[in-house]
Formats: C-alpha cells, sequence, structure tokens
C-alpha cells in the first residue's frame, strides 16, 4: 500500500502506551472470542490467552500461525495467481495489486524489480524450511521476465539494471516512473538496483546458474561506478534518475534504502566474485554514510529515512518505515552487530522505538501494529513534488482509492496498520531479542507477529491493510513479499515460535541449494562449505554428519558441533557449524 493522505505528527501520547511486561511464552493454547480483533480486520475472530493477550488465529497452541501465513502465501502464489487477461501472462508479472474478486490487476502502477527482490528472501528462507520445489520455479519466473523485459539497455548510462516500475497492462518495463508522464520511459530507483541486484546473486548461489549472478554483479558494477560522497542533502546515489543520460529525475538527489546496495556489495565481496576492491570501497562509503547521517543525531539528516515507494512523488519530508527496519535488520544479521555498528545496540533500539511511536498503531490487546509512511509536518504526501502529473494527484488514482484521501489523519495507509511493516517491526524485535536477550522485544515481537496472521484470508489473499486494503486491491509486494520475509527471519531468530512437534531448518547463514525431510532425518546441501544453522526438531539428533564426519555435541560453536537446548512439548532447538563440507545430515534415533 503507498500514496495516501497524513496530517498529523506523531502524537507524545504514544510515549506513554509502552508496551506492559508480559509473559514470554511461546503460543499457548488461546480462547477464541466473538469478536474481531478490530473492524478493519474482519476475517477472523480474535485469539486471546489466558491475560487477554493476543495470539495467532490458527492453531496457537500447536504454534501453526505463523506456519499457516506461509503456507498460504507460497499455495496463493503457486496454485491461485491467475493469466493477466490483458497480456496473456501472469498477474505478478504485469501487476502489483489484484482485485479481490477476480484476481486481475487494478493498478496504474507496477513495481517489479522490489517485488521480485522481497520474494527472493521469502525463498530463500521458505525453501529450507518446507523443502518445497515448486517455490523455485515461481521465482525463476520471475527473474526471468525482469531479465528479459525489464532490464536496461548495454549502451545506457546505467547499464543492464533492472527497471523499478512499468504502467499497469505493459508487458515492457520502464514506463511509469513517479513524478514523469507515464509515456515517458528510461527512469529507474538506484535502490531497486541493489535489491534485485541481490537478489539475483542469491537466486545464483540457490541455482549454480551463472546468469543470475552475471546480473547481480552488472548491478553492482553501476552502483559502483556512480556512488559519491553524500551529505545531508544528498544519499550515496540519487533516487530516482534516467538510466539512458543519467539525469536526476525531479531533482531527487536524496531518497531510497541506501542499504540495499550496500548488502549486494557484502555478499559479492563474501562469494569472492566481481570487482571486491571497488566494490569494498563503496561499501564503506555508503554505509559511513549511513552512520554519519540518519543514523547521527548530530547530523541534518538524523532520522531522515525518506524515498522508496515507487507511487510516491517527490517528497524528502515524508518519512518511511521500511528503510530504517532493513537497516536494523543489516546490522543484526551480522554475526557481530559490533562490526559494522559499535553503537548497533543503541541506534537499532532507537529504530525499533521510532518505528512504534512515529508509527504505532494499538496496541491490540498487546500488540503493535506498524504504519507505513507519514509527514511529520502533517502535509499532503508528496506535497514536495515539483513535477506534479497532469490532472494532479488524482490523475494517478485507480478506482477506489481517492476515497481512501483524506479518510484518515496519521498517514499511509491504514487503522489497522500493515501486514508488511507490522510483521517486519516483530522480526526486527525477534532478532534483536537473539542478539541481547531483550524480553520486551521478544514479546513485542511475539505479539506483532500474531496479530500479522489476521491480514492473511483462509483462501490465500493477503490483504495490505485491512479492509481498505481489502477494497483497493491486494499487493504482492507487501502481503506475500515483504510479510513473508519477515516471519521467517522471526522463526530463524527465535525457534520456539516455530510449530510444536516438527521439523524445520529455520535459518542458515548460507543459502541453502537442496533439502530432504524424512521421518526424524533431514539433509541438505548448502551453497557454502562452512556455515552455520538453525533448526527446531521433534527429537534429539543422535547423529549429525557433515562431508562423512561426525559433529559433536558442544557447549557453545566456537568450532564444528552442535548445541542442544530443549523446549517446551519434548522438542529441541538445535544449532550447528560446519566448516569443511557443505553437505549435512541430521538423525534421530
Amino acid at each position: 500500500m503507498r500514496l495516501l493522505k497524513t496530517s498529523l505528527t506523531a502524537c507524545a501520547i504514544f510515549a506513554l502506551c509502552s508496551a506492559i511486561t508480559q509473559p514470554l511464552s511461546a503460543q499457548t493454547e488461546g480462547t477464541t472470542q466473538d469478536y474481531y480483533v478490530n473492524a478493519d480486520m474482519p476475517w477472523h475472530e480474535a485469539v486471546l490467552d489466558s491475560t487477554g493477550r493476543l495470539l495467532a488465529w490458527y492453531h496457537p497452541e500447536k504454534n501453526l500461525g505463523y506456519d499457516q501465513f506461509l503456507r498460504l502465501d507460497w499455495d496463493f502464489l503457486e496454485h491461485k495467481v491467475p493469466i493477466d487477461t490483458r497480456t496473456g501472462v501472469k498477474v505478478y508479472l504485469t501487476e502489483s495489486v489484484f482485485d479481490a474478486k477476480t484476481l486481475q490487476g487494478v493498478y496504474w502502477q507496477h513495481n517489479p524489480a522490489s517485488t521480485f527482490a522481497h520474494l527472493v528472501d521469502v525463498l530463500i528462507g521458505w525453501y529450507p524450511y518446507s523443502g518445497d520445489n515448486s517455490s523455485i520455479a515461481v521465482i525463476r519466473e520471475m527473474l526471468d521476465y525482469q531479465l528479459a523485459h525489464g532490464t536496461t539497455p548495454s549502451d545506457w548510462d546505467w547499464a543492464g539494471v533492472p527497471f523499478a516500475t512499468s504502467c499497469q497492462g505493459d508487458k515492457e518495463y520502464g514506463r511509469c516512473i513517479e513524478d514523469m508522464p507515464k509515456t515517458y520511459y528510461g527512469g529507474i530507483e538506484t535502490d531497486k538496483v541493489g535489491e534485485l541486484g541481490l537478489g539475483y546473486v542469491y537466486f545464483y548461489e540457490l541455482t549454480g546458474e551463472r546468469k543470475y549472478l552475471e546480473a547481480g554483479i552488472k548491478c553492482a558494477d553501476q552502483l559502483a561506478k556512480h556512488i559519491r560522497p553524500g551529505d545531508a542533502n544528498h544519499t550515496p546515489w540519487p533516487y530516482r534518475v534516467d538510466a539512458h543520460s543519467g539525469a536526476i529525475i525531479a531533482g531527487q538527489e536524496y531518497g531510497g534504502m541506501t542499504v540495499a546496495p550496500v548488502r549486494l556489495f557484502r555478499e559479492l565481496i563474501r562469494i569472492g566474485e566481481g570487482d571486491a576492491s571497488n566494490y569494498k570501497k563503496s561499501a564503506e562509503s555508503a554505509w559511513k554514510w549511513i552512520l554519519d547521517n540518519p543514523l547521527n543525531k548530530t547530523s541534518a539528516a538524523w532520522d531522515k529515512w525518506s524515498g522508496y515507494y515507487e507511487d510516491v512523488f517527490k517528497d524528502t519530508g515524508n518519512q518511511n518505515d521500511i528503510t530504517p527496519m532493513m537497516t536494523a535488520y543489516y546490522v543484526l544479521s551480522q554475526d557481530d552487530p559490533a562490526s559494522v555498528d559499535p553503537d548497533w545496540k543503541v541506534h537499532v533500539g532507537h529504530l525499533i522505538d521510532r518505528s512504534r511511536l512515529l508509527l504505532g498503531r494499538g496496541p491490540f490487546f498487546g500488540a503493535w501494529a506498524i504504519d507505513e509512511q507519514l509527514r511529520p509536518d502533517g502535509g499532503l504526501i508528496g506535497a514536495e513534488s515539483t513535477n506534479p502529473p497532469a490532472g494532479g494527484l488524482d490523475a494517478h488514482l485507480v478506482p477506489n482509492e481517492g476515497a481512501l484521501l483524506g479518510t484518515d489523519n496519521r498517514g499511509c495507509c491504514s487503522r489497522a496498520g500493515l501486514v508488511c511493516r507490522t510483521s517486519q517491526w516483530g522480526a526486527i524485535n525477534a532478532m534483536f531479542y537473539e542478539k541481547t536477550r531483550d524480553g520486551q522485544a521478544r514479546e513485542d515481537a511475539f505479539r506483532s507477529l500474531n496479530y500479522a496472521t489476521y491480514f492473511a484470508m483462509s483462501d490465500g489473499k493477503i490483504a495490505c491493510c485491512g479492509v481498505l486494503g481489502q477494497d483497493l486491491g491486494l499487493w504482492f509486494e507487501d502481503g506475500y513479499g515483504d510479510a513473508g520475509r519477515s516471519f521467517l527471519w522471526a522463526l530463524g531468530a527465535v525457534p520456539a515460535f516455530a510449530p510444536v512437534g516438527k521439523d524445520h531448518l529455520l535459518r542458515s547463514s548460507s543459502i541453502v541449494q537442496k533439502v530432504t525431510y524424512r521421518s526424524k532425518s533431514i539433509s541438505y546441501q548448502t551453497f557454502d562449505k562452512g556455515a552455520s544453522e538453525v533448526f527446531r526438531l521433534s527429537f534429539h539428533p543422535a547423529h549429525i554428519v557433515a562431508g562423512g564426519t561426525a559433529l559433536s555435541e558442544r557447549a557453545d560453536l566456537s568450532d564444528d558441533g552442535y548445541t542442544i537446548r530443549n523446549l517446551s512439548d519434548g522438542d529441541c532447538e538445535v544449532r550447528l557449524r560446519h566448516a569443511h563440507s557443505n553437505q549435512v545430515s541430521i538423525s534421530g534415533n
């Protein structure tokens, strides 16, 4: 969900509504109430624990709520997305938003690069979790389509990089970038080059197919070519540019998810591909800009996280949630967060609090929902635009969206918050808990993730933002991509949230290329010889073998081996490290 009116700054009252300390249990058996969580979430009746706090709607006594969300997500993508009647291809290839009844596209603009990038993130967590081979084919179709129909020409200034947008019903990408006429061709968003570039690299690591690696390297090379120092008014890359000439679109010197190119550079350096020396300099420069500006209280750009959404006009006063949360994700995904940010606890803690105080909704039965974006000065999102579309703001709106403008005075997009923002806030809290053992972060993660499950309908449709989202249309990026990956990140951080009595590989430091589940047995293959994994198992391992060498149980993972921690219901959390082989098997008696 994207463009709506906002007219009120974050209220001080939210500071007075900090969450009360709550039990730190995993999901427990709850009681279904004869009412909804709120009027904007009418698909499932509320399920509460004995303290009156929110549980997931689907079998919370078995911890199946997050699992069910993910299964609905992938079942819909694999089996229920129809052919677009205008283009003859799958709806998700040419449409960002689909109608809840017809499942056909309903929005003026498609956002393929970010959508596909987020779905790659879901895939690389979902496949090892489930062993679902069909999910790989879905993402391959998306990436292949982008390469064939959404890549800039080789003789352009920004050559061989993905277009961020297309117009509704266009089979070729490259038009309908915001702040330009819909007929204009050639605009890109530089942060999406980083996001999908990393998606290409991850898909290479999954499949071994070098065409995806080559596509990711092209993205990194162009980002390294165009990087600049940046300051409080200039991000290391302009936000929107004309890929043909390199000119900046609508003066958009500031904006975008700067951490996305950093992640791409660092991954290529890690696997030893591309121009490592140039990538290292670029990554260090861009990351230093983040530390010195939006994470620096003394900078004029402190907390200035603006620019990400493809359909929002130039508006550096509009603050969003995804760019700071993905910055926090990058920090927390390090083995040692201090290696990239010596003040990581302060910075990540601040970003978590910022989301709740600035964009928090609720709490709903102890669960915070998070909204997407707002202008703290109370202005209309996009008011800064120097080149609005002909016909004014309404010229961009699809049927029914105009009715939403002005219905809410706190920001975009819904009184219920958004599934993507709420689940990601939950995931970042879960990861923060894993690194710090902050009990309130764990509880906040649990309740918000529980709340996020209520956006999913039993037939697999996932509303971005409650009833308003269902009426407007359902977003592939928000419900299926961004939310899906967040649930998987949370499960990897807190295995106690994973299903009871089931066996799941919850996280690996390496891309998992193959996985096979059998009774009391898991075997898998990682891209890297050396990696570490996290599991929730219904059995205690009797044998763990890496490349023919038996691993031993240890007190910690300072060397090869594994640790076991008992969970409730007879399950266990297993963490293992293997340094010399990418072939691993786990079995029980």
